[in-house]
């Protein structure tokens, strides 16, 4: 209940520093941004991020390894695991997922693949929401409007 109530004070905050660093990156011309974000779905952030990337892993290994890092029991875990979305959800959700049950080196080849994917050429609906796009949007209309009033088209 508690982390809830957090949740629901600091992701308004959070989601806005976020999309400040988007845009930033954005503007000076980055081409590709990964976001780390646990609540994607929980804060509907999803629904600005494309594609979206889930890194699933199986509960039993996602339970050891909550374990293992955090030195908690496994109660805990659960506890720590059951305020999320289930992961399965999550992935049924995604555009891409990455499965992280196996080696560390399995997962770094799936990430080098989709970092490949997402670093493709752009469709034209995507390429119009890029920075290029809207530059060039901004100049046609720009050019356009200059000639009307010139009475050139």
């Amino acid at each position: 209940m508690k982390r809830q109530v957090l949740n629901r004070l600091l992701a308004p905050h959070i989601s806005s520093g976020i999309l400040w660093e988007i845009l930033k990156l954005w503007m000076k011309g980055c081409k590709v941004v990964i976001l780390d974000i646990p609540l994607l779905f929980e804060t509907k952030m999803d629904r600005w991020t494309n594609p979206v990337i889930v890194v699933w892993v199986d509960p039993e290994t996602q339970i050891e390894r909550l374990m293992s890092r955090d030195g908690c029991s496994q109660e805990q875990a659960q506890n720590r695991i059951n305020a999320q979305l289930v992961l399965d959800w999550k992935k049924s959700e995604a555009d891409i997922v990455i499965n992280n049950s196996g080696l560390l080196d399995d997962t770094e080849e799936q990430f080098q693949e989709v970092l490949k994917q997402v670093s493709e050429p752009l469709t034209w609906k995507e390429r119009i929401r890029s920075r290029d796009g809207l530059l060039s949007i901004v100049l046609c209309t720009a050019v356009g409007v200059l000639l009307a009033q010139k009475n050139l088209l």
